[in-house]
């Protein structure tokens, strides 16, 4: 599966805040938004799912106009903080049964997803969500957010206020998903889910460039102003020379 951005300039009133916009998001690799605070990374997340309608270009889904339809899932920021069910199991079959899914049949499909975002259903299913520790609830609120298996799924900064640990198991799934999803990610941290063959969009001062998770780990290395990423990271030996 591909998304296409063929001349996409986004506007807020008569300011355009990013133009020209070209790059394609594919399944098969982890797919990443970078820039620094204010570039427009959510803005743009957010065209794409269409919340945000003032923009110009066209966006493509394979061959056809993509229409954000019900096609896809979003996670917003701390999606956890939207939680409005008293137990998990009841949040995570919220999607299913809302779009007619029989209850038992929900109920297997989101004990599947809880487990596969790493949480136990025999623990946590009847689990109240307000006792929850921070990754238990952002693990959650993603198993709802992808339980319904929709092609494209995109997040906003799914890592953001999660410890190491937590960050590093996310990061694992995320890019495990990635395999069989087109799986976009707007993140400024993106040295937990960079790898050689990731698909960079890397917006700066207007516009976008596109780089594999290889060149954009190489020209941040070469020139500290490129864009900051950790010196454990770039002294890391994920990217072999």
């Amino acid at each position: 599966m591909k998304l296409s951005l063929h001349n996409i300039d986004i506007f807020y009133g008569n300011k355009i805040i990013l133009k020209n916009l070209n790059h394609v998001f594919e399944s098969g690799k982890i797919n990443l938004i970078v820039g620094r605070a204010g570039c427009g990374k959510s803005t743009l997340l957010l065209s794409l799912s269409g919340f945000h309608k003032d923009f110009s270009g066209s966006i493509m889904l394979d061959d056809s106009h993509f229409e954000p339809d019900g096609n896809f899932s979003l996670a917003f920021q701390n999606p956890e903080q939207l939680f409005f069910h008293a137990d998990l199991g009841s949040e995570v079959c919220f999607g299913l049964l809302a779009r007619g899914e029989e209850t038992g049949v929900a109920a297997e499909r989101g004990k599947a997803w809880l487990s596969r975002w790493g949480l136990s259903p025999e623990i946590y299913w009847e689990r109240s969500t307000y006792e929850l520790s921070g990754g238990e609830k952002r693990r959650g609120a993603l198993a709802s957010c992808t339980v319904f298996t929709p092609p494209l799924i995109m997040l906003d900064e799914p890592l953001a206020g999660l410890d190491i640990q937590g960050q590093a198991a996310l990061g694992g799934i995320l890019n495990e998903l990635s395999q069989s999803h087109c799986v976009v990610i707007v993140t400024h941290e993106p040295e937990v889910l960079l790898r050689e063959n990731s698909n960079v969009l890397f917006l700066q001062d207007g516009s976008g460039d596109s780089y594999t998770g290889r060149a954009f780990f190489d020209l941040a290395k070469s020139d500290e102003n490129f864009y900051p990423l950790p010196k454990w990271f770039l002294s890391s030996r994920r990217f072999s020379d």
